[in-house]
């Protein structure tokens, strides 16, 4: 007699079946639900299933192009931005993964997103740095449209005279070799006696480039690169720090106050970068998604 078998699949097959590819990366129907769950969380159920699946090629078509650039994100980097995240909810990071949990969020759905934007921020910022160009005439302009605030004073803003140090990593080099680059870059940076003989410090180790001295305004800068400037001495360097070439060092060469400048000027310039920042961000993704095999299943 003929025994009839019928195979079901488990619940956890089903979750995981393939709903989407982009550039042939797959999408399962997991993703799909938790990230949706997420979304539902942080917008008060506002956002559901269409943004979830918006988002997610998204950050695929960003990760991607993040490899393609040999931009790699750490651990140690989402696990501090997921830290930051936390402090801004007034919780810890335990705290944080725990509120996920009960809201039926896996962390890692989290995580994940933390990653893909991390890696899509530093794409954009090495593909546009010398693009977003804010002149005075720019910060001027907006400052005449924008009503002065109570009881502004002004302030001293600084202008800088700074020397990128790039440790070259060599596009597909493993774990070891980014490590050696990286501590190779905190022993020069520990080691550092100047602009002036950088180029002499640089030449008893292979694989550095140094570049031209460049002149930036702090209004000019990112907002990490500024941060991390403010207590720096000249002739000192900031922490390395990965860059799609390899490993980035800035020498602070000299450093010039700029009187009369406002804080309300220092916020404009930012603001005006930011927007420009991202509105170039959204062209590029567009581009990355016009150009993409996406397969819906």
């Amino acid at each position: 007699m003929a025994l009839g078998i019928v195979i079901c699949p488990s619940p956890v097959l089903a979750q995981s079946a393939i709903r989407i590819l982009v550039n042939d990366e797959p999408i399962t129907s997991y993703d799909i639900q938790q990230r949706t769950k997420m979304l539902r969380v942080f917008t008060g159920g506002q956002q559901g299933e269409k943004q979830a699946i918006d988002q997610l090629i998204e950050e695929h078509l960003m990760l991607q192009e993040a490899k393609r650039r040999n931009v790699d994100v750490t651990d140690e980097e989402v696990e501090a931005e997921l830290a930051n995240r936390a402090r801004s909810a007034k919780l810890n990071a335990t705290q944080f993964t725990q509120a996920l949990r009960q809201a039926g969020v896996d962390p890692q759905t989290f995580k994940e997103f933390l990653r893909a934007n991390i890696a899509w921020r530093e794409v954009v910022r090495a593909r546009f740095r010398a693009t977003v160009d804010v002149t005075e005439q720019d910060v001027t302009a907006a400052l005449s449209e924008r009503e002065p605030a109570a009881g502004e004073e002004v302030t001293t803003a600084f202008e800088y005279m700074l020397q990128q140090i790039v440790f070259i990593v060599p596009a597909g080099s493993g774990a070891g070799v980014e490590a050696q680059r990286k501590n190779e870059a905190s022993a020069f940076r520990s080691a550092f006696v100047g602009c002036d003989q950088s180029l002499e410090q640089a030449a008893a180790t292979p694989g550095i480039v140094v570049k031209p001295q460049v002149r930036r305004e702090e209004g000019q800068m990112a907002p990490a690169l500024r941060e991390s400037l403010t207590n720096l001495d000249v002739g000192a360097t900031t922490e390395p720090e990965r860059v799609p070439e390899g490993f980035q060092i800035v020498a602070v060469c000299a450093k010039n106050a700029i009187s009369g400048q406002t804080e309300a000027a220092v916020e404009v310039r930012e603001e005006i970068q930011s927007e420009r920042g991202a509105l170039l961000a959204r062209r590029y993704l567009r581009d990355l998604r016009s150009d993409a095999a996406i397969e819906y299943r």
